[in-house]
């Protein structure tokens, strides 16, 4: 109930709260700073520590602002929203041309700029019905949270534990499927591995398998961060007849994209999970 009185201030007044929430972050209560600090550390083994440090406090910033927004999105408005997060006109035009081919769409994201909001515009900016995978939270009040809210302007969630549910439903219509692809699977050993900013990392094969298994088109989304609350989306075509591809090389095409999108702006993506647990870094460690 508090949140979605907040949601009704304007984002400028949003932000000013960002800004105090950041100066508290960075000041008083760094929030998992060691966590942040050994993936910048091992992502980026080249970087200084000042550098390193520059990044992560870039990170609070856009982290605080990304809660602000998120809490902005329980009561925007669709025209409002449009203001805030658009497609590219080459994107847009490439999106309605896929739409007329019958097939169904795959769109692989991040959890880079705001990947929130992009669940939000997948319900605008489509034809067809659209339906956004994502990785249930452990706490279930958080996670009815995210499902209302998501799904706001016409968005099916589907958690990925039902991907099986997923692919029956892709034997009927063509639809509009977005996978936020870099999630840290728990059964390493059905993963794909492959080397994800120096790091062997391993990735969710669902959306390699079912693409492929469906002949869908699948789309690399990319999210640009013009200024605060302001994003731009572009579209990168993986592939548009995924049967044709061999074995995990949409995953393959996902990883190289994401991680030339991390390098160009380090800072706008999620640095505070654990996303080396499985791959050998030690979080635990005191030293």
């Amino acid at each position: 109930m508090l949140a979605r009185i907040i949601s009704y201030l304007p984002l400028r007044v949003l932000y000013v709260f960002s800004d105090l929430t950041y100066l508290f972050l960075r000041i008083a209560y760094p929030y998992r700073k060691k966590v942040i600090e050994l993936n910048l550390k091992y992502a980026f083994p080249k970087k200084s520590s000042e550098e390193c440090n520059k990044v992560r406090n870039q990170y609070y910033h856009h982290l605080c602002d990304l809660v602000a927004e998120t809490i902005k999105s329980i009561s925007i408005r669709e025209n409002e929203f449009r203001n805030q997060m658009q497609l590219t006109p080459e994107s847009d035009a490439l999106l309605k041309k896929y739409e007329k081919t019958g097939q169904h769409i795959f769109v692989a994201l991040g959890h880079y700029g705001n990947w929130e909001w992009a669940s939000l515009l997948a319900g605008i900016e489509t034809a067809l019905p659209a339906t956004a995978l994502y990785l249930p939270p452990s706490n279930k009040t958080f996670e009815k949270f995210i499902v209302k809210n998501r799904a706001r302007f016409g968005c099916r969630l589907l958690p990925m534990n039902q991907l099986k549910t997923l692919y029956k439903k892709l034997q009927k219509d063509p639809s509009l499927i977005a996978f936020v692809a870099d999630q840290t699977p728990v059964d390493t050993e059905q993963a794909y591995w492959t080397n994800f900013m120096g790091i062997q990392t391993p990735f969710f094969k669902g959306i390699d398998v079912i693409a492929r298994k469906t002949n869908a088109i699948v789309l690399y989304l990319s999210i640009d961060k013009i200024k605060r609350g302001t994003y731009s989306l572009k579209f990168q075509t993986i592939t548009e007849q995924a049967q044709i591809e061999s074995e995990n090389h949409i995953l393959e095409k996902f990883t190289q994209l994401l991680e030339r999108d991390i390098q160009q702006q380090p800072s706008y993506w999620l640095w505070s999970h654990r996303r080396w647990k499985r791959a050998g870094i030690d979080y635990s460690s005191k030293k």
